[in-house]
């Protein structure tokens, strides 16, 4: 539908309110971002803008080209809830509700963010949105919860500020509009209020009040006020205060519009045109499926351009509404993301999921969407609500090796259901068909992900009644496993097992700790918890590294078990934490830190999400931080990553938040079978080149020499994962010199060997 997207690149320069952010390439990070959610539309003479949460992209009508601004090039906000054009100016101005403000300068390729209004704490959070902006002689005004603001455009700073209220109190004001020398503005509780533009705005004394009514919007049209009362009156109020009404809105009114000579009404789940006359001579209807429906709307060369809540940016034709069309980026359903897997070259997401304390229900009650998937990391896809039976609160999808066409699609509330990728037949299990998935109320089955053993049997938890752990076969055949130890209690929801080498079963818990279960070992079960070193009794990740070293992520901390087998062996576990030295301090890694995700990457290295902190990754023993990533000094969109999922192949890194998916490419990549895909990357090494050569396609445990040309060792190490990596330096401690170099790999046993050539130029 579109030519390929232009995308842009900013790095951060730091101001002291302002950020400015300009061209700067990043190749390391990509954003898969949703952009179906719109907010906000506006328009220029050649491009349509539309925001999401927290993006904007443009559409060109002429050649259908896309241009997309999100943190990826530098547009760092979220909460957006409005949007501006300021024609003279070339500026694109945003409005939060969070009072995060950023202008996008079109003409100077530049974004600059004014958090102001977000970081002041002399003005309540619930007051800080912003509702409306107007672009008026060199000032884009802000209508606030608190007054009005503005943003002078010829240097993107912040002007003054005008407390309207009574006695210049904080006040929410709904929408401003100019007229003639006149700004009027809407004030919640307070009516609409009116001041010259030439007077001194900052005196409250200056507002007037010409009417007492409680104003839902206002704007200037054709040189006229035109605004809608609560009664859901339309109204015109003339200069003389004379207020006279000319007809009605219909029910789910949201705003006005104006374009050009025309007034658009926007409702929940329409757009009506209106002419001089305020009669209705054009409408189109978006009906409100599920959270569907409609934001905003401006009309331009003979369309509609519809801001929707979920069938993202929308062009209808004013003369024929069945023709729309869709002109948004390609992405995921939402940015509402719950779990990321991935399954040989597809990324599949699932949304929405639970909230705090394993609840379906928080905070809005049960999710209601369907799958996405990117194939072959290259076009999403997506598979609708209605498709999945309306599957609700679903949390994970899990594939079996020995049957990779059928994805298995937990939900913590509807229970289990395989999708046949092939057919599109989606089957869901429950307590109506088998004898063993079980409700713990009425019609509320919560199963959390299948894992599946070397046999190709999958394991779940069934959360809420007993027993928890459930099994199905490769013929769906379902069996529970009974367990005086896991089975203590029905109100505690767990989350999806993981299972070691030796088929043991470690399973968190949100309100009991840690548990591990073996039914080759006549059904061992163990609970570990706080009186055996773990820091809490809120479990939330869990992961196995190559060294077989079990890595626990708690509300409250960190643990490792540092050899799974001693479960086999031992009548109790006592998991230890993980000392490092900070500034010459001794100090337990991630110390009372909520741990929300632990992912193993292909070098043994751990990426930790911390709650509110962004990423880590720390190395496979966690004495070394790698990386530390936030929203503040990456493309993050949120610093609570709640789910980590990395490509083996390529070692990109996919982090899932509930603000979007971005990715950074890393290097690590998983052990493979063979070495018949050895690959050594740059080569050559160019004078300008200052990292690290990487060496992938590896084995396991795999030996490593370097040599130069006349046979001389310069460099040797062995792998964890599936690659390794040299700074060119050898073991003297300076670098090596142009030349050719040698690359020997063998594997452990020396059965699997390959050479391979490296030229350095200096």
């Amino acid at each position: 539908m579109f030519k390929r997207m232009k995308m842009r690149f900013y790095y951060q320069i730091f101001f002291l309110l302002v950020t400015m952010c300009s061209f700067a390439q990043n190749q390391l990070w990509k954003g898969y971002f949703s952009y179906q959610e719109t907010k906000a539309v506006t328009y220029d003479n050649q491009n349509i803008y539309w925001a999401t949460d927290n993006s904007v992209f443009a559409y060109n009508q002429n050649s259908n080209e896309v241009e997309i601004f999100n943190t990826i090039n530098g547009l760092k906000t979220d909460g957006i809830t409005v949007l501006a054009y300021a024609p003279d100016h070339k500026k694109l101005i945003t409005g939060s509700n969070n009072g995060k403000v950023t202008v996008i300068d079109l003409a100077a390729d530049k974004i600059y963010h004014l958090n102001d209004i977000f970081n002041k704490t002399n003005i309540p959070d619930s007051q800080k949105k912003i509702n409306r902006i107007v672009v008026n002689g060199g000032f884009a005004y802000l209508a606030t919860g608190y007054g009005i603001t503005t943003v002078r455009l010829n240097d993107n700073h912040f002007g003054d500020t005008f407390y309207v209220g009574v006695d210049g109190d904080m006040v929410n004001v709904k929408s401003i509009a100019f007229v003639e020398k006149q700004i009027y503005a809407a004030v919640e509780n307070e009516g609409i209020k009116k001041a010259s533009i030439n007077s001194n705005l900052i005196d409250y004394n200056s507002w007037q009040v010409i009417d007492f009514g409680n104003w839902i919007d206002i704007v200037s049209f054709r040189n006229q006020l035109v605004g809608v009362k609560d009664d859901l009156t339309l109204n015109t109020i003339s200069t003389s205060n004379q207020i006279t009404q000319v007809s009605d809105v219909w029910g789910g009114f949201l705003r006005l519009n104006v374009s050009g000579d025309v007034l658009i009404e926007v409702t929940h789940e329409a757009a009506r045109l209106r002419g001089s006359d305020f009669s209705i001579y054009n409408q189109f209807i978006l009906p409100i499926e599920g959270k569907g429906g409609v934001s905003d709307v401006v009309v331009s060369d003979g369309n509609f351009y519809v801001a929707s809540r979920t069938q993202g940016a929308l062009v209808v034709p004013l003369g024929d509404h069945s023709n729309l069309k869709n002109v948004s980026p390609t992405g995921p359903l939402s940015n509402n993301v719950f779990s990321l897997t991935l399954n040989d070259k597809d990324l599949w997401v699932t949304f929405g999921g639970y909230g705090s304390g394993l609840d379906p229900f928080a905070p809005n009650g049960l999710t209601r969407y369907g799958l996405s998937f990117m194939k072959d990391m290259q076009s999403w896809n997506e598979i609708s609500f209605q498709e999945l039976n309306q599957f609700k609160s679903t949390v994970n999808v899990n594939f079996n090796p020995q049957k990779p066409n059928v994805a298995y699609v937990s939900s913590f509330h509807d229970g289990l259901g395989l999708l046949d990728l092939n057919s599109k037949q989606f089957t869901i299990y429950n307590d109506q068909n088998t004898n063993t998935l079980q409700a713990m109320a009425p019609e509320d089955i919560r199963v959390n992900g299948v894992v599946f053993d070397r046999n190709g049997t999958g394991w779940m938890t069934n959360t809420g009644v007993s027993p928890i752990l459930v099994s199905i076969d490769k013929n769906n055949q379902f069996k529970n496993y009974p367990s005086s130890v896991l089975d203590q209690r029905n109100d505690n929801p767990y989350l999806a097992p993981i299972i070691d080498k030796n088929g043991t079963k470690w399973i968190a818990s949100y309100l009991d700790g840690l548990f591990a279960f073996n039914e080759t070992k006549n059904n061992k079960a163990m609970q570990i918890e706080p009186r055996h070193n773990l820091p809490s009794k809120t479990v939330n990740a869990l992961a196995i590294d190559y060294n077989n070293q079990l890595w626990i992520g708690t509300s409250k901390g960190l643990r490792i078990v540092p050899n799974v087998d001693q479960f086999l062996t031992s009548s109790q576990l006592i998991p230890s934490n993980i000392v490092i030295m900070d500034e010459g301090k001794a100090q337990e890694l991630f110390f009372e830190q909520s741990i929300l995700a632990i992912t193993v990457d292909g070098s043994n290295n751990k990426w930790v999400s911390i709650a509110e902190s962004g990423v880590f990754l720390v190395s496979g023993n966690g004495q070394e931080t790698i990386y530390k990533f936030t929203k503040e000094n990456s493309p993050l969109p949120s610093n609570d990553v709640l789910s980590i999922a990395i490509d083996g192949t390529t070692g990109e890194v996919f982090f899932g938040t509930r603000k979007g998916i971005v990715s950074f490419k890393n290097y690590a990549t998983t052990p493979t079978s063979d070495l018949d895909n050895v690959k050594v990357y740059p080569n050559p090494v160019k004078p300008e080149f200052t990292g690290e050569v990487k060496i992938t396609g590896l084995v396991g445990k795999a030996t490593v020499k370097i040599t130069d040309i006349a046979g001389n060792l310069v460099y040797e190490t062995s792998s964890l994962g599936g690659s390794v990596t040299w700074n060119t330096f050898s073991f003297s401690g300076s670098r090596v010199p142009s030349g050719v170099y040698m690359v020997f790999i063998s594997s452990e046993d020396g059965t699997l060997d390959t050479v391979k050539k490296l030229m350095i130029i200096r």
